[in-house]
């Protein structure tokens, strides 16, 4: 007698990453240089309720172990095991050395760190971006080499550090240079001050996707009854990239 099947693992969400940057003949997925693993919390988490992740090519997958709600009907599935109260997962994201030479990003340390997550409301046709939408030029503001902001409509690129103290316009091509017209990308409303996102380690960004109090139910992991979402979400992170 064969026995039916009543679990499985199931995609829980997607994340892709894009960088034109990373699609070449020789250097084709962001995975080349950009290495993802979950914060301590979250191996426990992935531990608790048989969870699990892959990233390959330019995409993360998060898995979960799940049951069918009405066998042996194969959907609606739900977590094999109930999850209780609030739960936030965290990778954390670190990039190859030659990423910051492809890449308009700022390489800030151990004081700042870029943070993506879906407690944001950002999205455009069928991107799910988990960058928050770029931010505008201020020209009383601290600027890192590598951010990137918005001005009329166009992004610019900081090319060394901009110093408020020194009132330097947008159009000082000194300090700035004008990139194509506005496009959602990892910029400076994604910088965070480190202590503040408090890593388990030094890191270059984190993800952090929460299975409540989003903004935005296109963001949400599960539904309110704890169903997976059939397809699953898929988030997108954008690079620009300076070639």
């Amino acid at each position: 007698m064969i026995e039916s099947v009543d679990s499985i693992y199931t995609t829980l969400f997607t994340v892709k990453f894009i960088h034109s940057g990373y699609q070449t003949p020789t250097e084709k997925f962001v995975s080349d240089a950009i290495s993802i693993i979950p914060d301590q919390y979250t191996e426990a988490i992935f531990s608790d309720y048989k969870m699990d992740y892959r990233f390959f090519n330019d995409t993360l997958i998060c898995f979960i172990r799940t049951k069918f709600l009405n066998p042996p009907a194969s959907d609606p599935k739900i977590p094999a095991f109930s999850i209780t109260g609030d739960i936030k997962l965290r990778f954390l994201l670190n990039t190859r050395d030659d990423f910051f030479g492809k890449t308009y990003v700022a390489a800030a340390g151990n004081k700042k760190v870029y943070q993506f997550s879906n407690k944001i409301n950002n999205g455009a046709g069928s991107n799910l971006f988990l960058t928050a939408p770029v931010e505008n030029h201020v020209v009383s503001k601290d600027y890192e080499t590598g951010t990137i902001v918005q001005d009329a409509g166009n992004l610019y690129a900081a090319v060394q550090f901009v110093k408020a103290a020194d009132s330097i316009a947008i159009t000082n091509a000194a300090f700035w240079k004008k990139l194509e017209p506005l496009q959602q990308v990892v910029n400076n409303a994604d910088l965070q001050d480190a202590t503040i996102i408090n890593t388990d380690e030094r890191c270059f960004g984190v993800i952090d996707l929460y299975n409540s109090g989003t903004t935005n139910s296109s963001y949400n992991l599960f539904d309110i009854s704890e169903k997976l979402f059939e397809p699953a979400p898929s988030f997108t992170i954008k690079f620009e990239s300076k070639f």
